[in-house]
């Protein structure tokens, strides 16, 4: 409940109030004069005389206006544009707030930037994943490079028709050039040597050959693998096993080195790795599912699997300067070599054999055609391009 004493201290605090307003009113009527001298003791400046010559015309002005009963001028009615208020600085957590919208900002500029790169060099780069010797790890990149346009985009090469073997290289008959930075190879025009005919594309089911095969090689670690061909290939899977029996157990293929030794198995048996012919479509949807793009063109290997393209066997590429069974021999030896392990190679010079890791199927670059890993007993290869 309020008191008397409580009204009567209201009351004094509204007096007082009052009496702060009337003094505030009364400065601004001071005269020009007293106004400078009560700011600069404000300021703790002392006072200084107002010339004459400014101070008697205020004065008279300030005595005019106080005989007609107007109140003096205002501070803000001597202005001619009002006063800037300084800019007080933002609370810390505001300034800390702006701060990390600015660095969310920046950060997903460069997010977007580093993304957009990250497209451009996924389209331009061909896929060369590596693992290590024996078949184990990650997948080898083992295919011939797809075709690319000035611009670097895949084009799709031609798949041969379904009773003629394909004799022409991918679109425009320009050769990627593999990461050594060799130049393309000239264009292909000539037909290969053709043998028989093939489909297109076959049933996706593979007959494999009976066996097991002769052991390839005198000495060094076992290492077994069965052969299969396409049902609809055109070639049937024990006279494919014949040719890769003969190619493997040469001196010159990789039993030459006396570290390991070869053998079909059939089906059934254990086995390190298979080698597959397939038909051009097949051939590109298995060697897909390894993040390989042959473009139904070439031929790759995938861990555990060797995919040789029945086009290639049957009619090898233009212009590869050897007979059909020496591109044969090639095709074998280079899929094999990568499931034992090796990358791709360069040319050494002109003039010189093509080791067989060199990506051949796109050109020699100026090297001669060679389907053998050993020359003259000698392991026989050209400077890593992987």
């Amino acid at each position: 409940m309020a008191t008397p004493g409580n009204r009567i201290s209201a009351r004094d605090r509204t007096f007082e109030e009052r009496a702060a307003a009337a003094a505030a009113i009364r400065r601004v009527r001071l005269d020009p004069e007293e106004r400078r001298r009560e700011r600069r003791a404000n300021f703790g400046l002392p006072a200084a005389p107002m010339s004459r010559a400014l101070a008697a015309p205020m004065s008279r002005a300030l005595a005019a206006t106080r005989a007609e009963g107007r109140p003096g001028p205002s501070r803000m009615e001597n202005r001619s544009r009002p006063l800037r208020r300084p800019v007080a600085p933002a609370p810390e957590p505001v300034r800390r707030m702006r701060y990390r919208r600015r660095r969310t900002g920046v950060i997903a500029l460069l997010l977007a930037a580093a993304a957009a790169i990250g497209v451009d060099l996924t389209r331009g780069a061909d896929y060369r994943p590596v693992s290590a010797p024996g078949g184990e790890g990650a997948v080898i990149a083992s295919h011939e490079p797809p075709t690319r346009s000035a611009e670097g985009r895949r084009r799709a090469a031609p798949l041969p028709s379904a009773t003629a073997p394909s004799s022409a290289p991918p679109p425009g008959g320009e050769a990627p050039p593999p990461p050594g930075g060799e130049a393309p190879a000239p264009a292909m025009t000539a037909t290969p040597e053709v043998t028989g005919t093939f489909a297109a594309q076959g049933s996706g089911r593979f007959d494999y050959a009976a066996g097991p095969g002769p052991i390839l090689g005198r000495a060094g670690s076992l290492r077994r693998f069965q052969v299969g061909s396409e049902a609809g290939a055109g070639v049937s899977a024990d006279a494919f096993a014949t040719e890769v029996d003969r190619i493997l157990g040469d001196q010159r293929s990789w039993i030459a080195s006396g570290q390991l030794r070869l053998q079909r198995v059939p089906r059934g048996q254990a086995a390190e790795f298979t080698i597959y012919l397939a038909t051009p479509k097949t051939s590109e949807r298995m060697c897909a599912e390894g993040g390989l793009a042959t473009s139904g063109y070439t031929s790759c290997r995938l861990v555990g699997k060797v995919i040789i393209n029945v086009a290639r066997w049957q009619s090898a590429i233009p212009d590869y300067g050897a007979p059909l069974s020496a591109y044969r021999a090639y095709a074998i030896n280079h899929e094999v070599g990568h499931q034992l392990g090796h990358g791709h190679e360069a040319c050494p010079g002109a003039g010189s054999p093509a080791p067989v890791m060199q990506q051949q199927t796109y050109g020699l670059r100026g090297c001669l055609a060679n389907a053998w890993p050993y020359l003259t007993g000698r392991r026989y290869e050209g400077k890593p391009v992987d």
